[in-house]
């Protein structure tokens, strides 16, 4: 059969082998495999980033990719692994709430723990010895009933989108300092102002350079610009970071 797309999205950056380490051991099982990289800058033990770039993610594969994401501050510990289905995609990913943007906005979910181990493993690098050869069996089919247990209670982050605007928060940084909050697109209407920034607009040029914009990003969701610039700069936002929406 043909193997299923392997995306990997992790905090490993590129200056070490961590990410060429895992893609190898997806390589010693499949080696046909199609694997692309989401991103690799996730700030070192962001977990809530990681989760909103995953969600990203998935909107954007086509059903049956298997997604590795591994923010996994918590390596070698009693933390679990887990194989979660969401919407028709496969995510491996240690539970730590990793998957908690993903299966917030999901239509359908289904998780479980992954209780497959090879015969050696590292205690520090659960990605490569454990998760991308799980990915390679699971995008090959090769990956056994046995070798998943139940799990109903996930860990999840204290984070989710927003029912109201009033619960308007900063969920995300991105590379150009854009603000992204909890708040999508369903939310909104016209008529819509965000305190110190303005009026909800259509796109970052519909203000002057340097001035700040709210709008509705690719993701869907709510978020403060500056126009050729950073708004987590120039407006000291961060993630966590309550927003009046009125």
């Amino acid at each position: 059969m043909t193997p299923a797309v392997i995306t990997f999205l992790t905090d490993f950056g590129l200056s070490d082998p961590y990410v060429a380490e895992m893609k190898g051991a997806v390589l010693r099982i499949s080696t046909g495999a199609c694997m692309i990289d989401i991103t690799h800058g996730i700030s070192p033990q962001d977990v809530l980033a990681g989760s909103i770039a995953l969600d990203r993610a998935l909107r954007a594969f086509p059903p049956g990719t298997v997604h590795v994401a591994v923010v996994d501050p918590g390596v070698g510990s009693a933390r679990r692994l887990l194989l979660a289905e969401i919407d028709e995609q496969f995510v491996l990913a240690p539970d730590n709430g990793l998957i908690t943007w993903a299966i917030a906005r999901a239509r359908r979910v289904n998780i479980r723990e992954l209780t497959w181990r090879p015969a050696q493993a590292t205690a520090t690098f659960h990605g490569r010895d454990i998760l991308a050869p799980a990915a390679a069996m699971l995008s090959t089919g090769q990956l056994a009933d046995d070798s998943l247990s139940s799990l109903d209670n996930p860990v999840l982050l204290n984070v989710r989108p927003a029912t109201c605007l009033d619960e308007t928060v900063v969920v995300y940084i991105d590379h150009f300092g854009n603000a992204i909050t909890n708040v999508p697109f369903e939310l909104l209407h016209d008529g819509l102002t965000v305190d110190g920034v303005g009026e909800v607009r259509r796109t970052y040029s519909d203000v002057e350079p340097g001035q700040a914009v709210a709008l509705i990003g690719s993701g869907g969701l709510l978020e403060i610009a500056i126009r050729n610039g950073s708004a987590a700069a120039t407006l000291g936002l961060r993630p966590g970071a309550k927003i009046g929406v009125r």
